[in-house]
């Protein structure tokens, strides 16, 4: 283990690692990947061009895939996954491009807390580590192909 991993898991608090933090963990990133597929969802039901409307629709529907995949990391612990309330529609998002540099932030800061959260269970819970490891990596993808998107949006147009 080089330096830098040894710094950041300290930082991030590595050595205490347990199933419990592990738990609450998962609930909350499910919660989270719940709420980004429906948002995905809804933000599709409103693009204007139909390029966009598919590309929404597949990002939701890999954020569902995700999200079943922690519904069963939750599962094999012992724990029933949490019910996830419908969010309202999130403020500010006037245009299709501000809707999606809105899905954008969220999936940055998800890929982030997850790169942390792989980090902090690496030597403790190998396992777990792993399946945020996989889901931070898909994250960074999701964010790829929602900066294409927003690249071809037109940030003037209000629909």
């Amino acid at each position: 283990m080089s330096m830098l991993e040894r710094i950041s898991r300290l930082v991030v608090g590595g050595g205490r690692a347990t199933a419990h933090d592990a738990t609450d963990a998962l609930h909350q990133c499910y919660s989270d990947c719940v709420t980004r597929a429906r948002q995905l969802a809804r933000h599709a039901e409103m693009a204007p061009q139909a390029q966009s409307v598919e590309a929404l629709k597949e990002l939701a529907s890999a954020e569902e895939k995700q999200a079943e995949r922690l519904r069963e990391a939750l599962r094999a612990a012992g724990h029933v996954p949490p019910t996830v309330a419908d969010a309202a529609v999130p403020q500010g998002a006037l245009n299709h491009w501000a809707r999606l540099v809105q899905d954008l932030e969220l999936h940055r800061a998800s890929g982030q807390r997850l790169r942390e959260l792989a980090t902090h269970f690496a030597e403790r819970l190998p396992g777990t580590a792993a399946l945020f490891d996989e889901l931070c990596r898909e994250e960074h993808v999701h964010c790829e192909r929602l900066r294409g998107l927003i690249a071809r949006a037109d940030p003037q147009a209000f629909d």
